[in-house]
């Protein structure tokens, strides 16, 4: 990834198959002059509706708010340029309130805030994006998510990785986790209400494609595709979902 001397700068781009993603640098959380500095600045680069929600937020998330805007107006502006001038708000539920005719997902961790774009489709209805870290050592003295976050299938495919190599069990654990979080986002606009983790269950290969199996009673009796994504991006991963009826 490149390197950058300020934050909130978008550092990287990506054209995928489903859209266009966009990842921007956030700054340190610490309390001294330049972080609100910072923070100034950044306010100054969101329309003047984004700024007056952003000022009502927390240090914290206020700063992952400006990057994921600035993240996801680069993502928004490279599918569709009239939209640079929209400010984007936020619906009921905490997604981007996009003008039709686009779709959009933001996420962010520590360091990173990223988004996606894309223009509807026959094969993309909705969408989904989610970041997080790739687990380090001091992740392995921390509580094992999988029983909170798998279903006893996919713990099953883990067991011999979990046996052989900790740390990458903990990363593919993390994947899985990033995964569903993209799933849920891109199936949200269907459902409308929180889907617990046992209700979807991902099956990631080697080259980034995902299978996805759902047990959803809004889905009963019809016929959807929801299709992921994962890559890495600097020390992250990324996972994207989109969500499409079958007719």
């Amino acid at each position: 990834m490149p390197a950058s001397d300020a934050p909130f700068r978008v550092i990287a781009k990506q054209l995928l198959p489903h859209g266009r993603l966009a990842a921007v640098e956030l700054p340190a959380v610490s309390p001294d002059a330049s972080l609100l500095e910072t923070l100034a600045n950044g306010e100054r680069t969101l329309h003047a509706a984004e700024r007056e929600l952003a000022q009502g937020l927390a240090v914290p998330r206020r700063i992952s708010f400006i990057g994921g805007r600035v993240a996801l107006r680069a993502a928004l502006a490279s599918v569709l340029p009239a939209t640079r001038d929209f400010a984007v708000l936020r619906t009921p539920r905490g997604a981007p309130l996009l003008p039709p005719g686009i779709l959009g997902s933001v996420s962010h961790k520590r360091r990173l805030a990223v988004a996606l774009a894309a223009l509807p489709t026959a094969e993309v209805h909705t969408l989904g994006i989610d970041i997080e870290e790739i687990p380090g050592e001091r992740e392995l003295g921390r509580l094992d998510l999988a029983p909170k976050i798998l279903t006893p299938f996919e713990r099953r495919e883990l067991a011999s990785l979990e046996a052989r190599d900790a740390l990458a069990y903990r990363e593919a654990v993390r994947l899985r986790f990033a995964l569903k979080e993209a799933v849920y986002k891109s199936i949200d606009p269907h459902v409308q209400r929180y889907v617990r983790f046992q209700e979807v269950e991902v099956f990631p290969d080697s080259a980034g494609a995902t299978d996805v199996r759902f047990s959803l009673p809004e889905f009963a009796g019809r016929r959807i595709s929801v299709r992921a994504w994962w890559s890495r991006l600097d020390s992250h991963l990324i996972a994207t979902a989109v969500c499409s009826p079958l007719g």
